[in-house]
C-alpha cells in the first residue's frame, strides 16, 4: 500500500520586516487516491466521505484530476499529501497532489487555502521547472491572498522530494529580489493501520485544530509586532485574489 502516515516537523521562518520564527510537530499523511476505498474498508477509525475519527472527504480538495484534464496532463497514479479530518474537522494551509505518469512525476498540484474559506491550485510542471539536481523544483506567482501580512506582489519557489521513507517540502517567498519567508516540512513515514492511526492521535492530538490555533497566535504576535497589514482583497474562484 503507498499510502502512509508521516511524522515529523513544520518550519515558518519570517525574515523582514520583523523576524519570527517557529517550528513544531506535526502528522500528516500521503493518500494514494486510488487506495481511498480500501482504506475505508481496512481501517476501523478512518472513514471516506464518512464521519469516523479521521476522515477524508472529496468536497475538501479540488478534482485533480479534472484540473489536470483542463491543462492538458493526466495521471494514472496520485498521491496527495494533507491532513485529515479529525473528529469532523480539518484545516489544510496547503495540500500536495504528486501526479505522475508512466511511473515519473509529471507535475505537482499545490493546492492552497486560506482563513477565509478561499482555496486555489497551483500547477507546477515542467513548463515553470527549474534546474535542480536533487529535488523537484519550481517557481509561480502568487495568486491568492493568504497571510493578511503579506500583499499579492510575491513569487513562490517550491522544491519537494517524492514521498518515501521521508518527505521534505520547501517553499520560498520572493518580493523585489528578496526572501522574507520560508517554510519547511520533513516527515518520516509510517505505515498507515489503526495502531499507528491511534498512536498519532495521543501523540499528536486534534492536529488540524492545533494548525489553525497556530495560525491565529502566530498572527497575534506578528501584531503586537507592528508588521504592516495588508487587507483583503475580492476572490475570484478558479483565478485568484483580484489585485488592487
Amino acid at each position: 500500500m503507498r499510502s502512509a502516515l508521516y511524522t515529523g516537523t513544520v518550519m515558518h521562518a519570517r525574515l523582514a520586516p520583523a523576524r519570527n520564527v517557529f517550528r513544531y510537530r506535526v502528522c500528516f499523511y500521503v493518500l494514494d487516491l486510488d487506495e481511498l476505498a480500501a482504506l475505508d474498508r481496512g481501517l476501523r477509525l478512518f472513514g471516506w466521505n464518512r464521519p469516523n475519527v479521521v476522515s477524508f472527504r472529496d468536497r475538501d480538495h479540488v478534482d485533480v484530476r479534472a484540473y489536470l484534464g483542463e491543462h492538458g496532463l493526466e495521471a494514472d497514479r496520485i498521491l496527495l499529501l494533507t491532513n485529515l479530518r479529525v473528529l469532523g474537522y480539518v484545516f489544510n494551509p496547503v495540500s500536495f497532489y504528486y501526479c505522475y505518469r508512466d511511473g515519473a512525476l509529471a507535475a505537482v498540484v499545490a493546492e492552497v487555502s486560506n482563513t477565509y474559506g478561499e482555496r486555489l491550485p497551483y500547477l507546477l510542471s515542467p513548463e515553470n521547472q527549474l534546474p535542480d539536481d536533487r529535488r523537484f523544483s519550481y517557481a509561480h506567482d502568487k495568486r491568492l491572498h493568504v497571510s493578511p501580512f503579506f500583499s499579492l506582489d510575491q513569487g513562490y519557489r517550491w522544491w519537494f522530494t517524492e514521498p518515501g521513507g521521508e518527505v521534505h517540502v520547501r517553499i520560498d517567498l520572493s518580493e523585489n529580489g528578496e526572501r522574507p519567508f520560508y517554510a519547511t516540512l520533513h516527515g518520516r513515514r509510517q505505515e498507515l493501520t489503526d495502531s499507528t492511526l491511534a498512536r498519532a492521535l495521543v501523540r499528536y492530538p486534534l492536529m488540524p485544530q492545533q494548525v489553525i490555533s497556530l495560525i491565529h497566535l502566530q498572527a497575534a504576535r506578528l501584531w503586537l509586532k507592528r508588521v504592516p497589514f495588508f487587507h483583503k482583497p475580492a476572490f475570484v474562484p478558479g483565478e485568484g485574489s483580484v489585485r488592487r
